[in-house]
């Protein structure tokens, strides 16, 4: 190549090209050096390139004497008529020729980086819609745009995607960016999201933006349909309407995707399998599985086992799922290596009870393949570094002020009821036997793997009534009691239809006829009536049990069951609850000091008296009671919404944020609606909403799961839109100093704080690491040191920290930012580039691989029905090879400050020529061998492009094929016994540089 080069600039090669007429002659003429020999010339048909002057049929005429003088003659003249095209040849060869500077090399290793990262926006997404192009696309910071292009490359290799950026970063409008693509390509789509966010986030969204695609409200004629995650398993029409999806839907989006982390039971023919495996068998169609793109902030609340439910729902339990594409021949033990290698970075003093920490599992995740592999996750603190970059003013973000404490005394509060309750938990059998729950414990019949199974899930509902019993206490006294007062009919009810012998009969009559049993059975009936009346079907979630876990309890056979056992510690329970009511019943609200504290802030507070904020309590019955006390308490411009709530939830939800949702204070007050300034809700409004007309938020109650507590923050702490901002600032002027300025208080009992979490850990068998002060997971516990470490990882967790692949495209759209021609540029480079600088460390040496890997394109399939294998489908990869510890690395967090470049870093290249072909072979064969998954796992015959592409440079066609033979029959031998193969392979690539005893080390 370089010869040639020299002889176009010298003179000696020059190039034309015939636009006048079509031309499709081909001649070859030579003219010997010495006269006697004389001029020959080949006419015909074969074109000069490697098949057609070495394997292509041709017919070609060889001509001598002086017929060449005619044939030049002709040639002549044509050429006189052409246009001088050598100084674009010139370039298109000097491109393969010039010496390239690092940072050429290390912009193009970026760009190729990205973009087997993300899908690169076509024609029809730059378009704009006056041409007919996406609607949604234009409306899109750049940091969503890049959202929709990761997810769609993800799913286009895997037929799934996470989306799982940060709180209130907008994950709904890439959302829909991803429907008016999969519509666009004339796919059916099926949404699922909660009740709340499909009437009040999704659908007002789909009207504004993507009103042709229809699908609200079962729209006609709409490639769209829209459901509540309710609806899968309800009655009437859905099982229907659900078989249409398995039928019709080739995609199914799912927003707030947490929602189906727990698998549930899979069904019986007693009873209906749980959500999840409904919603799994939804997945796969007539025409195999679906797409499936998963929308959540969290996708791990507890455990790493969230993570791997979800993937479970489109791998189909399939465990060498991702053997192809990522290297992984068991999802179910790669999660068990990442949670092994968590519990090492946890420390050797963590406990295997210890709740999942966040924090560290994001670390370990960070690095993981299939977590990259699958997951869009960008921090918060990403976002806002882009924006700024960019010079966006689209959206911007408000300042979270550190978390207030609002004190207050569970003693004051409950007086001798904390010492009842800490007796009661410190028993052999904590707080309840609860054995209604948990029969199993008293089988007595042969054990088996589906009992065995069983007995585990009661023992786990059991613990998981009583940690709510304890939650239930910390929230509010009135929650505890309304616990109480349910388990204690339920505990009868069981006892009255087990109580079978005279004596079991005796005893349940006398319990119930001491007079303050009987009083007490006859309040706590009229209680339940008076003040909730039949409970809604959405109610049993507020006890924290799931209805799959708490299913109705059926008789129990003696023969079977030790019934006189668990009628004896049913008796026992009983005199429990009698104890906690007879004490709960000298409880008044005005002995209630944590509602004093709240009344106390609402009224001294200069903000919380003048404007709008946001109660957050675990539990509807504490949110009822607040809601009443508050009314009392002379607190104005209230509402309350729970799972229970009757009538049109959005219209709440509009009357408290208005100018979020659509409204305005004017227009609210045009159809007569009076605004809400104090709303009290549970956790039914924590995810999806934009409540952020309110900059102030209240936790009632104590948290026990960081995740919650991002949760309920990330309703005020959300983007701001500048339109929204301006309007509700012209319309409230008093209000402008406030926005953009998040306060929120945690209510915690300082004083009986540690009593609390010693219970929790002996009802659950869990640790808590949680923090006095802003009651959040932190690695020291309760220690005066606990406060700023504590905000500290709150902060982290919630804004996130840049990571280093996050940091590498920041550092790309800068670099672009900078050079508006840089990417063209690079673009316009040839597939193979090369250059060098010095390395950071004296002495070291190190060589660096970028590579383009093809992919199986999940999107494409052949007539045939296979998958091709497409370069748009796959990924790129970086290789370090270090020379002194022959190694290869492969993470480009750990390559990226070594090859980092400036415009103006010199070109320095000291390993030679040949030296860099032999390690250009050795990651090649990493590459096949270890880097490469795509390549293995049964797929013996890979496209003959990619084999035929291995950098085997200045080789003979007889070598080039006998390698391809040999690299052929390593695949067809997945790897098995190909020492020898190998061996060749390496002895024949180092021939070709001209070196001796073939490769070595690593290079095996």
């Amino acid at each position: 190549m370089p010869a040639i080069v020299d002889a176009i600039r010298s003179g000696k090669i020059t190039c034309r090209v015939y636009r006048k007429e079509k031309f499709h002659a081909k001649a070859y003429i030579t003219h010997a050096r010495l006269e006697v020999v004389g001029s020959s010339a080949l006419v015909g048909s074969s074109n000069l390139t490697f098949p057609g002057i070495s394997e292509n049929v041709e017919l070609n005429v060889q001509i001598s004497g002086r017929q060449v003088g005619a044939l030049q003659d002709w040639y002549e003249a044509h050429w006189q008529e052409a246009e001088d095209v050598t100084p674009e040849v010139l370039h298109t060869f000097e491109r393969h020729t010039r010496e390239y500077t690092p940072f050429e090399v290390y912009a193009k290793a970026l760009q190729e980086f990205f973009r087997g990262h993300e899908m690169t926006a076509g024609e029809w997404e730059l378009a704009g819609p006056g041409n007919g192009g996406s609607r949604m696309y234009p409306v899109l910071d750049l940091y969503q745009k890049q959202g929709y292009q990761a997810v769609m490359q993800i799913a286009r290799q895997h037929r799934a995607a996470f989306l799982c950026d940060g709180v209130g970063l907008g994950k709904t409008f890439i959302g829909l960016m991803v429907i008016e693509r999969l519509i666009h390509d004339r796919k059916n789509v099926a949404l699922f999201a909660p009740k709340t966010t499909r009437l009040d986030v999704w659908e007002p969204a789909l009207k504004k933006y993507l009103t042709y695609v229809g699908g609200v409200r079962g729209g006609d004629y709409s490639r769209l349909s829209v459901f509540s995650h309710t609806d899968i398993g309800r009655g009437g029409d859905f099982p229907y309407r659900m078989e249409r999806v398995k039928e019709w839907a080739d995609a199914i989006v799912i927003d707030e995707a947490h929602h189906f982390r727990n698998t549930g039971i899979k069904g019986t023919a007693e009873k209906a399998p749980s959500r999840y495996w409904q919603l799994f068998d939804l997945i796969d169609g007539p025409r195999g599985p679906k797409q499936l793109f998963m929308l959540t902030a969290t996708p791990i609340n507890n455990s790493l086992d969230d993570l791997r439910h979800m993937v479970e729902l489109f791998t189909r339990q399939q465990e060498d799922y991702f053997k192809t594409t990522l290297g992984i021949h068991s999802v179910r033990g790669h999660f068990i290596r990442i949670k092994r290698d968590l519990k090492e970075l946890s420390g050797p003093d963590e406990d295997e009870s210890t709740e999942t920490n966040l924090a560290e599992a994001e670390r370990v995740l960070s690095a993981d393949a299939l977590f990259k592999g699958l997951v869009v996750q960008r921090s918060r603190a990403y976002v806002k570094e882009s924006q700024i970059q960019e010079g966006a003013t689209v959206a911007s973000f408000p300042t979270r002020e550190p978390p207030c404490v609002a004190d207050y005394s569970v003693k004051k509060t409950c007086g001798r009821l904390l010492q009842i309750v800490d007796e009661a938990f410190d028993k052999v059998q904590p707080l309840f036997v609860l054995g209604m729950y948990y029969p199993l414990a008293y089988y007595t019949g042969p054990e088996t793997p589906e009992l065995k199974w069983e007995a585990g899930r009661q023992k786990q509902v059991v613990r998981l009534i009583r940690t709510g019993f304890l939650k239930r206490f910390e929230s509010s006294v009135h929650a505890f009691t309304c616990s109480c007062d349910r388990l204690l009919l339920k505990l009868l009810a069981w006892a009255e239809r087990h109580a079978e012998t005279d004596s079991e009969k005796r005893r349940l009559e006398r319990w119930k006829r001491q007079p303050q049993h009987a009083d007490l059975i006859g309040y706590v009936q009229e209680r339940q009536l008076e003040l909730w009346g039949e409970e809604g079907e959405e109610d049993a979630d507020e006890d924290l049990v799931t209805p799959e876990m708490l299913e109705a309890v059926t008789y129990l056979e003696r023969d079977e069951y030790k019934v006189e056992e668990i009628f004896n510690d049913t008796l026992d329970d009983l005199n429990q609850i009698a104890e906690f009511l007879g004490e709960l019943s000298k409880f008044e609200p005005k002995h209630d000091d944590k509602l004093k504290a709240l009344v106390r802030l609402l009224k001294t507070d200069p903000v919380l008296r003048e404007h709008k904020v946001l109660i957050f309590t675990e539990f509807a019955d504490t949110a009822h009671y607040l809601k009443k006390q508050l009314d009392q308490a002379g607190i104005k411009g209230m509402a309350q919404i729970d799972s229970g709530t009757k009538g049109d939830r959005s219209r709440i939800i509009r009357r408290f944020a208005p100018y979020y949702n659509g409204a305005s204070s004017a227009e609210l007050a045009a159809k007569g609606t009076k605004e809400i300034r104090v709303l009290i809700s549970t956790d039914i409004l924590s995810e999806g909403l934009n409540l952020q007309d309110a900059t102030r938020v209240i936790n009632y109650d104590l948290h026990w799961n960081p995740v919650r507590l991002m949760q309920r923050i990330g309703r005020v702490d959300r983007r701001m839109s500048p339109d929204v901002e301006e309007r509700l600032v012209a319309d409230h002027p008093e209000q402008k100093d406030l926005r953009g300025k998040i306060v929120y208080w945690n209510f915690l009992p300082p004083d009986e704080l540690e009593e609390l979490l010693r219970l929790y850990g002996r009802v659950s068998n869990k640790v808590l690491r949680i923090s006095k002060t802003f009651g959040i997971e932190g690695k020291k516990l309760l220690t005066p040191e606990d406060d700023y470490d504590a905000l500290r990882n709150f902060n982290e967790a919630y804004e996130g920290t840049t990571t280093p692949i996050e940091t590498m495209h920041l550092e790309f759209q800068n670099m672009l930012k900078n050079d508006p021609g840089l990417e063209a540029r690079l673009q316009a480079l040839p597939g193979r580039v090369f250059s060098g600088k010095k390395h950071p460390s004296k002495g070291a040496k190190a060589v660096f691989f970028c590579y383009r890997i093809p992919r199986l394109d999940q999107s494409a399939q052949t007539e045939g029905g296979e998958l091709p294998w497409t370069e748009e489908a796959g990924d790129t990869k970086w290789y370090l090879y270090d020379l002194a510890g022959e190694s290869i690395i492969e993470e480009p967090s750990e390559t990226v400050n070594l090859i980092r470049s400036k415009p103006d870093t010199p070109r320095h290249c000291k390993i030679e020529q040949q030296t860099l072909g032999v390690l250009n072979s050795a990651a090649v064969w990493q590459l096949v061998r270890e880097g490469s998954p795509g390549l293995r796992g049964g797929y013996s015959e890979p496209r003959k492009q990619f084999i035929l592409s291995l950098p085997v440079p200045e080789a003979s066609a007889a070598d080039r094929k006998a390698i391809e033979a040999l690299v052929q029959k390593c695949l067809n031998a997945k790897g098995v016994g190909c020492e020898e193969w190998e061996k060749e392979i390496d002895d024949r690539v180092a021939a070709l540089y001209g070196l001796k005893g073939g490769a070595s080390g690593p290079f095996r």
